[in-house]
């Protein structure tokens, strides 16, 4: 099996938020907001990572998230919020038959943005990245 790294959550991390963007400018609101959504919790993965901590459920990711780098200040708490905002627009996106709006995926393409960035910062701050 291969090893999970950093990098290559990055990659996918990177690859998500831009299928996120491009959907969203091809008005396929749905699949904006589900690959947002996973750019974020492919983020948490690579915070999982270096910590070296595991979970097997996105609810066991979001809560490890909250417990190592919410609750102890490391990350903002809006990171939270918006974490948890994007999980249940992606809920509501995948398996809901009602209409996924133009400003929900705006808000969760947007959410994202700020997620990864400030992941990615924690990363280079902590030298897990260069």
């Amino acid at each position: 099996m291969n090893e999970i790294t950093l990098a290559k959550i990055l990659i996918k991390v990177e690859d998500c938020l831009q299928s996120s963007q491009s959907s969203f400018e091809d008005k396929f609101y749905e699949a904006a907001v589900n690959r947002a959504y996973y750019a974020m919790f492919h983020a948490v993965q690579a915070l999982l990572l270096v910590v070296k901590s595991t979970t097997k459920t996105h609810n066991g990711a979001h809560n490890k998230f909250r417990e190592l780098f919410i609750k102890t200040g490391i990350l903002d708490r809006e990171l939270s919020t918006s974490l948890q905002r994007s999980f249940e627009k992606r809920q509501f996106s995948d398996y809901d038959y009602d209409e996924v709006l133009e400003e929900d995926a705006k808000e969760s393409i947007l959410d994202a943005i700020i997620f990864v960035n400030a992941t990615t910062q924690y990363l280079k701050e902590n030298n897990f990245l260069k």
